[in-house]
Order: structure tokens, then sequence, then C-alpha cells
């Protein structure tokens, strides 16, 4: 996806935050871009803060943006206020049994084997519900060739495979998942996340992968009010 993700959540926060909203290199028009991985995305987004003067922040990362924000609560901690992950998952390696490890590494290989239009097609349906939602994430999905998804795909399976941290992130952390998340694992990741670490879990109803999308409204409330106690 690229930084129109967040279409629907710019004006309703901007009204009390300054909302900075970017497309991960690799992504939108932070191409072309060589050696994407979760650890230079990460220091790219420091780099964006700097260069905003923006000290500590809010960050609230989607599916792979949920892994390069806890990169950056592990190695700047200091610069985070806040961290919400939006159908993601945990990244300590205590998460994953040998199995799921095994399954992340092929992934992009399985994907290859897909036709191109086919695969555009399913991963589009498989991330959003609505219909509008679902539009947006095909027409973001053809500005990538099939290599490319592979290639992305790839990186995010080396930087969770390099993550080794193992202890809780010392932020405060808000889980999001939709009722309709049927990407992978995601939902029972997320699920033990929240009961091991003790982090709040909201669940969003007629929503799927992209869950601020799906239902912004509810989306919205639920990330204003976390935001509301993270600043107390």
């Amino acid at each position: 996806m690229d930084h129109d993700l967040f279409q629907y959540q710019i004006e309703y926060f901007a009204q009390k935050h300054k909302v900075i909203v970017w497309d991960v290199p690799g992504h939108g028009l932070s191409r072309p871009y060589k050696g994407f991985s979760l650890q230079r995305a990460a220091g790219e987004l420091i780099e964006i803060l700097n260069s905003e003067n923006v000290e500590k922040a809010h960050l609230v990362g989607q599916s792979m943006g949920g892994y390069i924000i806890q990169y950056i609560a592990r190695g700047h901690p200091e610069r985070v206020m806040s961290l919400t992950a939006v159908g993601s998952s945990p990244l300590q390696p205590s998460y994953y049994s040998a199995l799921d490890t095994w399954l992340l590494s092929i992934a992009p290989h399985l994907l290859r084997l897909f036709p191109y239009s086919s695969l555009i097609k399913m991963i589009a349906k498989q991330v959003a519900i609505k219909d509008t939602a679902r539009a947006y994430a095909l027409e973001t999905l053809k500005k990538h060739s099939k290599k490319e998804i592979a290639e992305i795909m790839g990186a995010v399976y080396g930087g969770v495979k390099e993550y080794k941290y193992e202890g809780v992130l010392p932020v405060d952390l808000l889980i999001i998942i939709g009722d309709a998340e049927r990407t992978g694992k995601v939902k029972s990741y997320s699920r033990r996340w929240a009961e091991s670490e003790k982090r709040p879990l909201k669940i969003i109803a007629n929503a799927a992968h992209n869950t601020n999308m799906d239902n912004p409204e509810e989306f919205n409330e639920i990330l204003g009010e976390f935001l509301k106690k993270a600043e107390l």
C-alpha cells in the first residue's frame, strides 16, 4: 500500500495532532528504492522525524508498518510516545514456531507461482471487505510488479528473522485487528501478543486487514481515545 491507506485518518487527527503520512521505501512515490529492509525503513522514518523536528511521536503502523515501528521502539524508544499496531503481529522470535518461520520463508516463492492478475486480485480481496477499500488496494498493487511484491515480502521475512530481541517493548502499545481479519495468522498472533504482554486489543467490526479503511469511523474513535490516555 502507500500513504493513501490512511486517507480517512488525516483530517480527523490533524485537528489535534501534527499528522505525517509516508510512502514506505519501495512503495508509492518512494520508488525506485534498492535494498529495502525493515531495519532501513525504520532508519528512514527516524530521518523524517528529524527533518520535521519531531522529538517524540505516536507511531501507527499497519501490517508491515507494525514491524517497522517495533524496530523503532526497540532501537529508539526515546522517540516514541506510543505504538499502534494494526493488522500486524509481534516480532519476538518466541512467538513463532519452526513451522511458522518456514511458512514465512517460502511465502515469497509461492507468490511467484500465481498469475499476476490473479495474485493482485486475490490480495485486494483478502485485505479489505468494503468495495472502495478493495478498489484502492487493487489500484495500489498494480503499481508493483509480481517480482517487486515478492521481493518486499522476502524483505519482511528477513526483518522478522533478524529481530532477536525478546523483551517487552518499553512503550504504550495498542493492538488493533478487524473482526474479518484473515491474513495469515495475524488474528491469532495479535490475541497471543495482547494476552502475553497484557496489552489492549481492540477488534473493529466490519473490517478486514486494512481495518482503518474498512471502518474508519470506529477505528478513528478507538485510536483517538488511546492517544489521549497515552499522553496523560
